[in-house]
């Protein structure tokens, strides 16, 4: 018997020293190749690398333009106060919209939960799929192409936003749960709801909290730019103001846009604390 582990233990300690030089030939194969492809990439692009070196010049005119001195009267005019608000509005609806959406696709998109994993699988993750692969001002531009300008498109496109970011994370979050609650819910009989109810919820709640946080908080940030093509917002002051060559109005805004996500951080992280 000890000869026959002796035996075993030595096949084995050949073996794995194997297997890591393989896998250690396979990782420098694929580093090398990732280098390789990196340079060949620098030199069809033809990227003028050269340029960097020059930026500094131009880059400290533009930062004088915008921001020296910044015309900040400009942002307490009522439309643009209103343009703001805007912003706010449709950030904070479509992530409300967007993260109640995300609950039943998150579920059905989860494997290990989906209550079909022929049917409402594949299709919850081609939602969120598809909501993930295109960016979102590509979004604002095909809804204010099919719904005209204003607020809508812009939540509509945030709302997207929303699905592709959290249905991805909610849906992880569920697949990565403890089985044992969700087993012995099962063996006493509770249907599918009750069991997502009382055995999923509890265990992604912390982490839903977490994401939906941090996931208004990118939205008002991207809810800033979407007014750039006519989607309501802030973003129509932008580029209106960029337009007509008025930097110092620009820089105003872009100085209150910053000022506002610092709020938006110190609000977030507020909440965060309150709930942990």
């Amino acid at each position: 018997m000890q000869g026959r582990k002796g035996g075993s233990s030595t096949s084995t300690a050949v073996w794995k020293p194997g297997r890591k030089r393989l896998t250690g030939w396979v990782k420098y194969t694929v580093s090398l190749l990732s280098l390789a492809f990196l340079f060949y990439s620098i030199y069809h692009l033809d990227l003028h690398l050269d340029r960097l070196l020059n930026m500094y010049g131009p880059l400290a005119k533009m930062f004088s333009q915008l921001l020296f001195p910044p015309e900040m009267e400009y942002v307490q005019r009522i439309g643009v106060l209103k343009a703001l608000l805007e912003t706010f509005q449709i950030a904070t609806l479509a992530s409300v919209i967007g993260t109640l959406l995300c609950i039943p696709l998150a579920w059905f998109a989860a494997y290990n939960m989906t209550p079909s994993r022929q049917i409402l699988f594949p299709l919850g993750r081609f939602a969120i799929g598809l909501a993930r692969s295109i960016n979102i001002l590509i979004w604002a531009i095909l809804l204010t192409h099919i719904l005209g300008f204003g607020p809508l498109p812009g939540t509509l496109a945030l709302m997207f936003l929303t699905i592709g970011f959290a249905g991805k994370l909610f849906s992880e979050e569920i697949e990565a749960i403890r089985p044992g609650p969700v087993e012995a819910m099962r063996a006493t009989g509770a249907g599918m709801i009750q069991v997502m109810y009382y055995g999923v919820l509890p265990q992604v709640r912390v982490a839903w909290i977490g994401i939906t946080i941090y996931n208004w908080d990118s939205t008002f940030r991207a809810a800033t730019i979407v007014g750039y093509v006519g989607a309501g917002g802030i973003g129509a002051y932008l580029r209106e103001t960029i337009g007509f060559l008025e930097y110092s109005k620009t820089g105003a805004i872009i100085i209150t846009i910053i000022l506002l996500v610092i709020v938006s951080e110190a609000i977030s992280a507020y909440v965060r604390d309150k709930l942990y």
